[in-house]
């Protein structure tokens, strides 16, 4: 787009405060995502918004043959995990106190850690979006015609505008198979979750 190094330098930002200051609040969330105790992902509240964007898609594909079965199965299992790990981060720091020093929380903090950081990793696909691989983020990316806005589920939004342009049966059979890899990746995260896959 316009944002190159003399566009910043000229326009954009010419003493670069505004580069300063993102550089200090990206350095202060690398702080506090090493000193927390726990990550602090919420997975409970990103199934809800999950839930409510394949509600969405649902409803504009309802006249197409589209089944978002498998993906509202996904998403509720997801949501299952993370209330279940979210009652796992309660229950580690209700035990903290003089008596943990003969415990072993500090194995099972790591575990917990790590699930929540592996699970976000469950929602990347090595081949990445279709016709755009180098975002492997199945849940969230930019959209196509849009570099600065994110979208939930790219790969089924890029799918159905492809099938609304071509308008072929196969083009139909990309957008469900792009939410199968969807429900499949959000499968995956909430079996990390559940500490069933590392």
């Amino acid at each position: 787009m316009y944002d190159d190094y003399t566009w910043i330098e000229n326009f954009g930002d010419p003493m670069f405060h505004r580069n300063v200051a993102v550089a200090s609040v990206w350095g202060l969330v690398a702080l506090r995502l090493a000193d927390e105790e726990f990550l602090p992902f919420n997975y409970h509240s990103y199934a809800l918004e999950l839930q409510k964007r394949a509600e969405d898609l649902e409803n504009e594909m309802s006249d197409k043959g589209i089944t978002f079965s498998p993906l509202f199965k996904s998403i509720e299992e997801l949501s299952k995990a993370a209330i279940k790990i979210n009652y796992q981060k309660k229950e580690i720091k209700e035990a903290k106190g003089w008596t943990s020093m003969w415990r072993n929380n500090h194995v099972k903090l790591r575990e917990l850690n790590d699930r929540l950081m592996m699970a976000e990793r469950a929602f990347t696909d090595c081949d990445g979006l279709l016709r755009r691989p180098w975002y492997k983020h199945l849940i969230y990316a930019p959209s196509r015609h849009n570099d600065y806005g994110s979208t939930s589920f790219p790969g089924i939004d890029d799918a159905i505008e492809n099938a609304k342009n071509l308008n072929t049966a196969e083009s139909w059979h990309v957008v469900q198979h792009e939410v199968w890899r969807v429900a499949r990746a959000v499968k995956h995260a909430s079996l990390v979750l559940d500490g069933k896959l590392t």
